[in-house]
């Protein structure tokens, strides 16, 4: 036979998954204008053998040729508009409506709108389609398969592969399906190639192929085979050729698969008789690439715009109709970045502090005033101190950090301290006061009774780190303040007392608040890991539900699926930019230095890098041996 008298030639494929060798030296031959029945059982190896006709499966040894070239090379059109293919999943996106799931191909087919609406007019009238407005997700299962068969129909491939396309149909839909592939085959000469577990459905197939286990048995006309086998069902033809292939009665080498007439004959005959290797088989003008490939048109381009038009549509239909993932996306940011401003960062509040003051028998002082705490002298520097305890406890340390628990007992502050009752006590003698006066005056000839009574005394619990150092912090920093008032008030030189070291600042300040550390590196870590779930759930989820591999069927390339998907989660992470600046930096006001639109850029391009880290991590995840293996 001549070239063009085949739509598929398949020739000693091998094909593993793993060590599991999925198809074994099979060969099969589709000639134009025919119905072509595979029948196996579920594993045999029929889906793996599409996905390798169609392109989607890289085969180790063998050769396929589909409508003259070899599927995946340059101007072959498979994957392509050449070929409409039906996988034996519905892989259709669940947001869409049935009339988005035909146009959404449609596009990609680079249909026109005037082409695709005929279409869908004369489809819905074949295949009964449920109504154009329902969602996918709302239709049973086997309106989906309707739907699915429709998308495979839409744009009148030359080959049509359809995997179990009637499960779950109504029997007179069944009917009308076969009614209409009989039809286009005769009148378009169009190829089909369909699998189904309804064996008999396949009497009315031009020719079928009986598989399994990797290995196709034969391939005849259902009458043929009928004749040469003596039976009345095409399960029982089925079934002697699997025993004979259990008893090893069939050829196992990479012969070319006979007739039913051969099959039929002894064993002893069989191993007897001459076989023409699968190569010879071969029809002329299949061999020449090179010549093949000039016939045919330019491979489809890297971008399309029909294309992307059409994908970019799809991912914002799934976005905007999926009320969780519009949560997610756009709530999530917000608040997690409300958990961040009220939580994490946050100086320590209600610390629960001890407080004996021996010098006026009261923590809290009510009746003290200011005024006349520390009076200088106007001829002599010096000044007179009264009551200072009073005057730190009640104008100083009243930092929110810090809750004051007085006692009245030195000993009974330190039990409770040893209980975890407070995190620490403070002490001040009796007669603080006059100490801290004689200290100022007598300088280095300070008794040590003097310094020891001058000294506020305080004992923290530090089995807690954080809470620890925190409070010591805080204590220093208050009485630092508590010094450079009374010194103001004395008339001492600015600066008397405090500590001899002077610290400069190049970057940030001293007073600088915890939380406008925090906040953007949170916020660049936030725009990265939504940037890599996104990418990767979605496209996971693509791949999981088969609409990935559907698409690149249909012609679109690997390029352009992922740059729809950047570039529409391009968008989303700069409103997800936009309202993290907005919320901390507009509605909070919280402090920044430096250009806030260079800012807002920095955040944005952090979500592209998450984006590329989740198509790696998909990457990862899909090559899998395990996952590989179960999906």
């Amino acid at each position: 036979m001549k070239m063009h008298d085949y739509s598929v030639l398949v020739q000693d494929v091998v094909k593993n998954y793993g060590k599991t060798q999925i198809l074994k030296k099979l060969c099969m031959k589709v000639e134009t204008g025919q119905i072509y029945g595979l029948l196996g059982s579920s594993g045999c190896g029929k889906t793996t053998l599409l996905s390798a006709i169609v392109g989607r499966r890289k085969i180790e040894s063998g050769e396929i040729w589909v409508l003259g070239g070899k599927p995946g090379d340059p101007g072959s059109g498979i994957p392509g508009p050449k070929v409409g293919y039906m996988p034996q999943e519905t892989a259709l996106v669940r947001e869409f409506t049935v009339k988005d799931a035909i146009y959404y191909f449609g596009r990609i087919f680079n249909m026109t709108e005037k082409a695709i609406e005929e279409r869908y007019k004369t489809l819905d009238e074949l295949l009964n389609l449920p109504p154009e407005n329902r969602y996918l997700k709302d239709c049973s299962g086997g309106q989906q398969r309707r739907v699915s068969f429709a998308v495979a129909l839409v744009h009148q491939p030359k080959l049509l592969i359809l995997d179990e396309p009637t499960v779950g149909i109504d029997p007179l839909l069944r009917e009308r399906i076969w009614s209409y592939l009989f039809e286009v085959t005769k009148k378009e000469k169009i190829s089909v190639i369909i699998t189904t577990h309804y064996i008999e459905e396949c009497r009315q197939a031009d020719k079928i192929g009986l598989m399994r286990d990797g290995r196709l048995l034969t391939e005849d006309s259902p009458d043929n085979l009928l004749a040469t086998f003596n039976t009345q069902t095409l399960e029982e033809v089925f079934l002697i050729l699997s025993q004979r292939q259990e008893a090893g009665q069939l050829p196992l080498s990479n012969e070319t698969t006979v007739n039913s007439s051969r099959l039929n004959e002894t064993n002893e005959q069989y191993e007897s008789t001459s076989v023409m290797s699968s190569v010879q088989s071969i029809p002329e003008g299949y061999k020449s690439t090179d010549m093949l490939t000039k016939k045919l048109k330019p491979n489809i381009s890297i971008i399309g715009k029909r294309r992307m038009r059409a994908l970019l549509d799809k991912n914002a239909k799934q976005f905007y109709r999926n009320t969780l993932s519009i949560s997610f996306l756009l709530a999530m940011p917000i608040l997690q970045l409300l958990l961040l401003l009220y939580s994490v960062g946050l100086e320590m509040r209600y610390i629960p502090i001890g407080i004996v003051n021996d010098e006026s028998m009261s923590a809290f002082c009510p009746d003290f005033s200011i005024i006349g705490s520390a009076e200088p002298e106007k001829d002599v520097l010096s000044c007179h101190f009264h009551n200072l305890s009073c005057r730190f406890l009640k104008y100083h340390l009243t930092d929110p950090m810090i809750t004051k628990v007085e006692y009245h007992s030195l000993k009974e502050a330190t039990e409770d301290a040893m209980h975890g009752k407070v995190y620490g006590v403070m002490h001040f003698a009796q007669n603080f006061s006059e100490a801290l006066e004689l200290r100022g005056e007598d300088g280095r000839d300070a008794s040590n009774e003097t310094l020891e009574f001058s000294t506020i005394k305080v004992r923290l619990d530090m089995s807690n780190q954080q809470v620890g150092i925190s409070v010591q912090n805080k204590l220093r920093n208050l009485y630092m303040d508590f010094h450079e008032s009374l010194s103001a008030d004395c008339n001492y030189p600015k600066g008397y007392g405090a500590v001899p070291v002077q610290m400069n600042y190049e970057y940030g300040s001293r007073d600088e608040d915890y939380q406008v550390f925090m906040i953007p590196g949170n916020m660049i870590t936030m725009m990265f890991f939504f940037g890599a779930t996104m990418t990767s759930q979605i496209m996971i989820s693509e791949k999981h539900d088969g609409i990935w591999d559907r698409s690149i069927v249909a012609g679109v390339t690997s390029f352009e699926l992922i740059a729809s998907h950047l570039s529409f989660q391009g968008v989303i992470a700069l409103f997800q930019s936009f309202e993290m600046i907005a919320l901390v930096y507009i509605v909070y006001q919280y402090e920044y230095f430096g250009n806030i639109f260079l800012m807002y850029a920095i955040l944005a391009m952090q979500g592209v890098c998450g984006m590329a880290f989740g198509k790696f991590n998909q990457n990862f995840v899909l090559n899998i041996p395990l996952y590989r293996e179960f999906n």
